[in-house]
């Protein structure tokens, strides 16, 4: 797969370019040769380093006491409106997670063209391309049984968390976490997956979806079933179907057919 990569360099991620679904196919399968491959999509302008969601707060010196301080009091205020109460914190943090909480945790999913939809569900920003991670993690860094594991607050290295399916989203979107540890104690620091991985050239690929090909690919996907309303299970992502359905996203106008 020579031909989608950009660059190549010993110690760093591999960087590559595809400019349509089945270009991104090919070559995630090229990647994926055993199952032990998960995908991140994100947008360029958003282009932060592999940093769980606390990690990237502006102002990081108000951790790592507020980490907890926040957890405890969404766990205690959130217990009405959840359906199936977590056993413990590993579960706690998903949950959490999906419900938009800074947190230690960091989304990724099984399913690469869930990635490839995050990367371009909205037009482009500034003509900044999209960008898939792919992440071949080892099977010692898998979590399944969170019964068995310590608390994630202590954990001395990144985990890849497998979760519990407790709430909708998870399921739909494949959705698995990257556990990260943190380092220090005032303040807490989240180290980048890609820089305090070792063989980060074998590891991670770093895939960039040109601007120009956000509107044939969105409709791509869209026409084989990844959308809002199978990503995001409920009214909320019906609503957002039946818009993409049917209205023009701001980089399709103007276009008669998107499929060209």
């Amino acid at each position: 797969m020579q031909k989608y990569l950009k660059s190549e360099e010993k110690g760093k991620p591999k960087v590559a370019i595809v400019r349509s679904v089945s270009e991104f196919v090919e070559f995630a399968t090229w990647l994926g040769t055993d199952d032990n491959m998960i995908f991140r999509g994100q947008r360029k302008e958003k282009d932060w380093p592999l940093v769980p969601s606390i990690g990237r707060d502006a102002d990081r010196s108000q951790f790592p006491w507020r980490e907890r301080e926040t957890f405890e009091e969404f766990k205690r205020e959130s217990i009405p409106y959840i359906d199936l109460i977590p056993d413990n914190n590993w579960q706690w943090l998903a949950i959490a997670q999906y419900n938009r909480l800074p947190t230690r945790l960091l989304d990724w999913t099984k399913n690469p063209l869930a990635a490839l939809w995050f990367a371009v569900r909205n037009p482009a920003t500034n003509n900044q391309p999209g960008v898939v991670w792919a992440f071949h993690y080892e099977e010692a860094e898998s979590v399944f049984n969170t019964a068995d594991m310590d608390s994630p607050f202590s954990i001395k290295r990144t985990y890849v968390y497998f979760p519990e399916h407790v709430f909708p989203f998870i399921q739909a979107q494949s959705g698995v976490f990257t556990v990260h540890h943190g380092e220090g104690d005032n303040p807490v620091q989240f180290p980048p997956l890609e820089e305090s991985t070792t063989d980060s050239d074998l590891l991670l690929t770093k895939i960039e979806i040109p601007a120009d090909f956000f509107t044939t690919i969105r409709y791509h996907l869209f026409r084989v079933g990844v959308s809002p309303a199978s990503l995001f299970p409920g009214l909320a992502g019906i609503v957002d179907k039946i818009r993409y359905d049917n209205m023009l996203c701001r980089d399709e106008k103007g276009l008669t057919n998107p499929s060209t």
